[in-house]
């Protein structure tokens, strides 16, 4: 009894193993019916649409409309897409049917970075050098003035004390603070190396100076914009100083 319950489940497994390949050699054969293509990208839709995924593909020879599934490789596609700029991950790259599913995540770009040579660059979240794009979107900090760094293709920002890496230091602080990541979005180096905060509506620049006690200087300032500004005419004055610990000073207009 036990030897025929065993050899009725073993052509049982049998039965299904077969099924399986069968069925798979079946899908294989089967026209691929279209592409469906999901995007991650924090804040930043329009730095590569679906279209331009298709596009990328498209211009590697890479085609999908009428051929047969089998004749689709999907590590090819993989392959492709993990070299694009803007590309942080591959997510996905297989069939649902006979549909081919892609699902890819882009960069969190951070800066937009204007050097002093006239050269244009971004830097994602965690630092990584990227080519320039116009359509980095409007949560993108701009970055201009004297700096002196080039775009460094695959690379991270390093630490240090330099311009650029204490721009992006503030600028990170910034975007974590709901309140600071919409009022600034564009942030210079003026001639004496201090870091200028610009506000999206106004016109009073901050200077912030160097990174050194950036938070405690980004909450006094907070306070000036909370308990002081609302009360007080903005256009009285020309500029707000934090570089003093614990301490702003106002520079009122000449007129």
């Amino acid at each position: 009894m036990k030897i025929i319950k065993f050899i009725a489940s073993f052509l049982l497994i049998l039965g299904i193993l077969a099924l399986m390949v069968w069925a798979g050699i079946r899908a294989n054969d089967q026209t691929c019916t279209g592409i469906s293509i999901l995007i991650h990208a924090p804040k930043n839709p329009e730095l590569l649409t679906k279209s331009d995924v298709s596009d990328i593909l498209q211009q590697h020879h890479t085609e999908w409309e009428g051929k047969k599934i089998k004749e689709i490789d999907p590590a090819e596609i993989r392959k492709i897409l993990a070299k694009e700029n803007y590309i942080k991950s591959v997510n996905k790259v297989h069939f649902s049917g006979s549909k081919l599913q892609i699902e890819v995540t882009l960069y969190d770009i951070l800066l937009e970075v204007h050097t002093k040579d006239g050269e244009k660059f971004l830097l994602d979240v965690n630092g990584a050098y990227l080519p320039y794009s116009p359509k980095t979107g409007n949560d993108v900090i701009t970055v201009a003035g004297a700096i002196p760094y080039a775009f460094r293709k695959k690379e991270a920002i390093a630490s240090g004390s330099n311009e650029l890496y204490q721009l992006f230091t503030v600028a990170s602080l910034i975007k974590e603070d709901p309140f600071y990541a919409d009022l600034f979005h564009k942030i210079s180096i003026n001639d004496k190396q201090e870091i200028v905060l610009h506000p999206s509506h106004g016109n009073l620049p901050v200077v912030f100076g160097t990174v050194q006690d950036a938070e405690n200087k980004l909450k006094t300032l907070r306070y000036m914009y909370d308990e002081v500004l609302p009360y007080m005419n903005e256009n009285k004055y020309a500029q707000l100083d934090v570089r003093f610990k614990n301490r702003i000073v106002a520079k009122k207009n000449k007129s």
